[in-house]
């Protein structure tokens, strides 16, 4: 696999932690942007080196359900995004810092990670550097995660509350698209 090849898959992969990323900005979780960013650099940089050593055999099992996990965990942060806006400060306040837990982040990674397991696997039967894969995926998902909860902080104070409706709305989306794909015309 060709370094290009490499590059335009971390980007695709990495994809969904922006627009989770964006949801978790908007929710207003500054003071753990860096923990957000760091455990879900590692999970991405882990799950991949996993999924090429476990190999193919259970990629097969486990695909049925990947796309319909990481798609729940979109439509669920879209979901809870929404509600959130009408959730008094204190309530807000303490389901933030469930999500941002270490734990409650570890989780939310490995689900949106579900991708990068069945890339490993696939990957796995051919000739890949491993380590260079994974390191492409890490770099790709550190970045996107740290745009995304950028982006959702400052549009959360530029706008105000409103932009947690909208990023519940776009997680939702992208969470029903990433299940079922998008129409063809």
């Amino acid at each position: 696999m060709q370094t290009i090849d490499l590059i335009l898959l971390g980007i695709v992969i990495a994809s969904n932690n922006l627009s989770f990323a964006f949801g978790l900005g908007a929710l207003g979780t500054s003071k753990h942007h860096l923990r957000i960013v760091l455990i879900f650099t590692l999970v991405e940089f882990t799950i991949p080196l996993v999924g090429l050593f476990i190999g193919h055999f259970l990629s097969s099992y486990i695909d049925k359900y990947a796309s319909a996990l990481g798609s729940l965990i979109l439509i669920g942060l879209g979901i809870y995004t929404i509600y959130s806006t009408f959730k008094k400060k204190k309530e807000k306040e303490k389901s933030i810092e469930k999500i941002t837990s270490i734990k409650g982040l570890f989780l939310i990674a490995l689900g949106l990670s579900m991708d990068n397991l069945l890339v490993g696997f696939s990957l796995g039967l051919g000739e890949v550097n491993p380590l260079e894969l994974a390191l492409f995926i890490a770099f790709f998902s550190m970045a996107f995660t740290f745009i995304g909860l950028k982006t959702g902080k400052y549009i959360k104070i530029t706008l105000g509350k409103y932009v947690q409706v909208f990023a519940g709305i776009i997680l939702i989306f992208l969470g029903v698209i990433n299940y079922f794909g998008l129409p063809t015309g």
